[in-house]
């Protein structure tokens, strides 16, 4: 066992983590339990296990980071009751560094050890031989593409952030700027988007990064940029290629989330096959009984104490009176207050049904599926003065739901915003929503101030620990001083 390396800026430097949940899709044998970086790659094996260790790191921290940041902080749900964990409130009232803090924000120490893991991996593949055709390549595309996604995600939490671009790196490093990140990530994807398969078997749909994950992710980061041409042609790449299609079954609808369904584009995958079950504020915040009847969440298993929605906010999502099949498949309504309806799109069980256990949810994580895609280019059209397109586009997703088609009246940019909040939810889009469209004031129940997005009030606190660790290199967000 080689001792662990850790840079002075507090990020966790481990060189393989293979000993989490298995990802058997893209292992091809025995998993090395204790490797070096100096030992553990000497096939082209070798680098398929170190990826199936950077898929496995995500899937342990990237749940709850995905729900609590791009779902609870944007005042997507709401407790039944208020008792309970803190958890909702804190992020949502933003009223301090360390009510952020408490709530899970400052550390973002999982993205760096997935980084640091991709940084290794790239280094290491040009050092093998034995490569069958592509497979080099490959390699290279799926590092690249992960390592994009955890800075896509820093620099949507944190702004400017250190760009760590070596496997081990024992100086302090300050910020770069958030132009930097954007000027890295958007060359990773590009060399993702040209090494990466079209596709796989079935077993890897979906779950293991192909051109139209890597493709989609760019067209996030060209919206978030403003760069709306871009973002509408990589929509429309991915929309046309013939890979992807909408769920048109209302009961097939919960299966997009056990996963590989054909709208998927890129999701972490749980199999309790596998043992890839995991007990998180994602799953166990929003499902009460009859899923669970843990005590441990405080409140003895009953739907009192799980995340909902206000009858307001119901209101605002499905109007009483109009028909959509969403309401009826992703949701559910309270045994003990019919107006409240809590969040069920993750309520599938392990093979064996056990619901004496929080550790029970099998549910893939979307990071993006064909409706983000579509409902993004209607965003770009909207943006770019094309806005018939925009409706047709929009329209797609309002038919699946079973919804009247929209011809007009509003503002086109916030009905498309408010589909994507009702298509989307539990998705970890809806904040990063609100940031990319400078919509947070007019519709966030806290950031109101006119310069939220200039004083950078949308961004989480950095832990004291991190900043002290990195001997105060790291300064923290201006906004939180």
């Amino acid at each position: 066992m080689i001792k662990d390396k850790t840079q002075k800026i507090g990020l966790v430097i481990i060189c393989l983590l293979f000993v989490l949940a298995s990802c058997k899709k893209i292992i091809d044998r025995d998993i090395i339990q204790s490797p070096t970086a100096a030992n553990a790659f000497r096939a082209p094996s070798d680098i398929n296990h170190g990826l199936a260790g950077a898929y496995n790191m995500l899937r342990t921290f990237l749940p709850d980071q995905v729900f609590l940041f791009g779902d609870i902080q944007a005042d997507n749900f709401n407790k039944a009751k208020n008792v309970g964990s803190r958890m909702e409130t804190d992020l949502q009232r933003r009223a301090g560094v360390n009510d952020l803090i408490q709530a899970g924000a400052g550390n973002w120490n999982g993205y760096y050890t997935t980084i640091s893991q991709c940084n290794l991996i790239l280094e290491k593949i040009p050092t093998i031989s034995g490569y069958t055709a592509g497979e080099k390549e490959r390699y290279l595309g799926e590092a690249r593409f992960l390592r994009a996604l955890s800075y896509f995600y820093l620099v949507r939490l944190y702004g400017g952030v250190p760009l760590i671009m070596k496997s081990v790196d024992i100086s302090n490093v300050g910020r770069s700027t958030q132009e930097e990140i954007f000027k890295a990530i958007s060359d990773d994807l590009d060399a993702a988007i040209s090494n990466l398969e079209v596709s796989y078997s079935n077993a890897d749909r979906a779950v293991r990064a192909d051109k139209g994950a890597a493709k989609a992710i760019k067209a996030h980061l060209m919206g978030w940029m403003h760069k709306y041409d871009e973002c509408e042609k990589l929509c429309n790449e991915v929309i046309t290629s013939g890979k992807y299609s909408l769920v048109r079954d209302s009961t097939a609808l919960l299966n997009i989330f056990v996963g590989k369904s054909p709208e998927g584009i890129f999701e972490l995958d749980f199999d309790s096959k596998n043992n890839e079950l995991q007990k998180n504020k994602m799953y166990n915040r929003t499902l009460g009984r009859p899923w669970y009847k843990d005590q441990s969440d405080g409140g003895g298993g009953t739907d009192e104490y799980v995340l909902g929605f206000t009858p307001a906010v119901r209101a605002v999502l499905f109007p009483k009176g109009v028909r959509d099949i969403r309401r009826d498949v992703w949701f559910i309504k309270s045994t003990w207050d019919s107006e409240i309806l809590y969040f069920g799109k993750y309520r599938t069980l392990k093979a064996q049904g056990d619901t004496t256990s929080q550790n029970i949810n099998e549910s893939n994580l979307i990071i993006t599926r064909l409706s983000d895609i579509i409902l993004l280019r209607a965003e770009a059209l909207d943006a770019l003065n094309r806005p018939g397109e925009a409706m047709t586009e929009l329209n797609k997703i309002r038919e699946r739901a079973k919804r009247p088609n929209y011809t007009g009246g509003g503002i086109l940019a916030d009905t498309i915003l408010l589909e994507r909040r009702k298509e989307l939810m539990g998705e970890g889009q809806y904040f990063f929503d609100l940031v990319r469209t400078r919509k947070m004031a007019k519709l966030h129940s806290k950031i109101k101030q006119a310069d939220w997005y200039e004083k950078g009030a949308w961004l989480l606190p950095i832990s004291s620990s991190i900043i002290a660790a990195s001997n105060y290199v790291i300064t923290q967000n201006e906004f939180w001083k």
